[in-house]
């Protein structure tokens, strides 16, 4: 273990309270460059209303014997008005 520390180490400055991650060498080259260039998200005049979408749409369209499955199977109506509420109709 000591053989692949050693080998392996990156230098990291910890001095500060920023951020920091640790990156190989050519990682943290590719990092400041991308920062050198590029605009923090804070930065940009927009608003994101949602999280990282993951494009697995199975996961999210349900067919309407599942939803009716999955409503049947609520322990009691206040679990199935709230179940029914998330479980809407893809138009």
């Amino acid at each position: 273990m000591s053989d692949f520390l050693r080998h392996n180490a990156v230098a990291t400055d910890f001095s500060t309270s920023h951020s920091w991650v640790i990156l190989s060498p050519i990682e943290q080259s590719i990092k400041k460059k991308i920062e050198g260039i590029g605009v923090p998200l804070k930065d940009w005049n927009i608003q994101i209303n949602y999280g990282i979408k993951t494009g697995y749409n199975d996961a999210f369209i349900v067919k309407t014997e599942i939803r009716d499955q999955i409503l049947a199977n609520c322990a009691d109506e206040d679990e199935r008005r709230r179940t029914d509420e998330l479980i809407r109709p893809n138009n």
